[in-house]
């Protein structure tokens, strides 16, 4: 048995226990199966899987991480108090507390929005980490936006992880949300725990947009630093959809997000957005595949970080144009900010076209502050710990303000305030 899959195995090793527990029957016993039996034969991914060369998760193998499921408790007063905290009275609030949704602190559901348990389960896995999530799976949710639903608050869906259920917890979510036709909604998934507490997050967000339906979609990864956050996102546009998506990532120890668009409409448009600032030994991971299954469609792709410390990102952006895919238009981009000598960012960004009416462009730069601009705040007396931060807070901010929801831009401008009051340089 290969190192990888041992490793795996420990991640596994509560499955009957879980099953037990928590029974499932049907078509959910069947694909909890599926999933298992998946996992166990890849095992975990390594640096020599093209997908995973710049990020190592062997730190998943050291931690006897068991499913949250297996000793469900309620937060405390003192943890309920510290969750309350992080919510925005601006945003309707669903709370899932180490991954059960917790009535208490969430708001009721928008008007033209039904809830129901997934009863109908994807046939393959992306890999190892989705097919983990689909084994230790509970009680997946399925929300549909009614047809012609203007939807006026942001909705958040929050995941609180604590270690009040047991040291190492891993919390599988898992969502499924369908926008109807000609519907507009901003949604929310963010990532949050308590602080000094090893867990492992590892999150599947399943967004289907119909026709002229427009949604933006932002992904907030605040986790405490002990933590490990591994999360995929798959949209899917029909006709004339748009997006906007956004990854923002501040926390973890390590933190991988998978993004898969997929362009199944003529004249669907997608943003696809990345914000990360790390620091220390922090690593994120931001790997994107962007998929023109259908011509006339126009994706934007910018992601931006800064490294302080021994931190390191890296950025994988693949976008493919098929054959049918003509009058396709794309661009991608990845800036990186290296603030130490010691911090590292690899980029690969990645164009496959197989179409030949077609305009796509990338590109990726690693560089360090401009000299010119930081002379120039030094020249206006403004001391350099306070000149750095304040370069580095504009290369970020320019893509938050990208988002044209203006309370969800007040409200990554905060986490990114926060982030930078842990560099090693004085906050703005």
């Amino acid at each position: 048995m290969g190192r990888s899959r041992k490793e795996f195995m420990n991640l596994l090793s509560t499955y009957e226990k879980f099953n037990q527990t928590n029974p499932a029957a049907g078509a959910l016993a069947s694909f909890r199966q599926a999933a298992f039996d998946y996992a166990s034969k890849k095992g975990l991914p390594t640096r020599k899987d093209e997908d995973w060369h710049y990020t190592s998760v062997k730190a998943l193998g050291e931690a006897n991480f068991a499913p949250s499921a297996l000793n469900p408790v309620q937060p405390s007063h003192e943890t309920m108090t510290e969750i309350q905290k992080i919510l925005n009275p601006e945003f309707t609030n669903i709370v899932f507390f180490n991954g059960v949704l917790n009535k208490t602190l969430s708001s009721e559901l928008p008007a033209g929005f039904t809830l129901r348990e997934l009863s109908e389960y994807p046939t393959m896995f992306h890999d190892s980490f989705d097919a983990l999530n689909g084994a230790y799976m509970t009680k997946p949710f399925a929300l549909t936006l009614a047809k012609e639903t203007s939807v006026e608050k942001p909705v958040n869906f929050v995941f609180f992880t604590s270690s009040e259920g047991g040291p190492a917890l891993m919390v599988h979510p898992r969502i499924r949300l369908d926008v109807g036709n000609r519907s507009s909604v901003r949604v929310l998934e963010s990532h949050y725990g308590k602080a000094n507490t090893t867990y492992f997050v590892n999150s599947v967000f399943d967004l289907h947009v119909a026709d002229n339906a427009k949604v933006t979609y932002v992904r907030v990864q605040a986790e405490s630093e002990s933590a490990i956050n591994i999360g995929r996102t798959r949209i899917t546009l029909q006709k004339d959809a748009t997006v906007e998506s956004m990854a923002f990532a501040t926390g973890a120890s390590l933190s991988r997000h998978s993004l898969d668009v997929l362009l199944k409409g003529f004249g669907s448009n997608a943003e696809v957005l990345g914000v990360y600032a790390t620091h220390g030994k922090q690593h994120v991971d931001n790997t994107t595949v962007i998929d023109h299954q259908v011509g006339t469609c126009n994706t934007n792709q910018l992601y931006k970080g800064i490294l302080d410390g021994e931190s390191k990102a890296a950025f994988v952006g693949k976008v493919l144009i098929q054959k049918d895919a003509q009058k396709a238009n794309s661009a991608q981009l990845n800036n990186n900010l290296l603030l130490s000598s010691k911090a590292e960012a690899d980029s690969k960004p990645c164009l496959e076209i197989y179409a030949d009416d077609v305009k796509a462009a990338h590109g990726s730069t690693v560089g360090q502050l401009n000299r010119e601009e930081l002379f120039y705040l030094l020249s206006r007396a403004i001391p350099k710990k306070q000149a750095i931060p304040m370069l580095s807070y504009g290369f970020l901010s320019e893509v938050i303000y990208k988002i044209s929801d203006e309370t969800i831009q007040h409200w990554l401008t905060r986490h990114l305030d926060e982030a930078f009051k842990r560099l090693h340089v004085e906050s703005h």
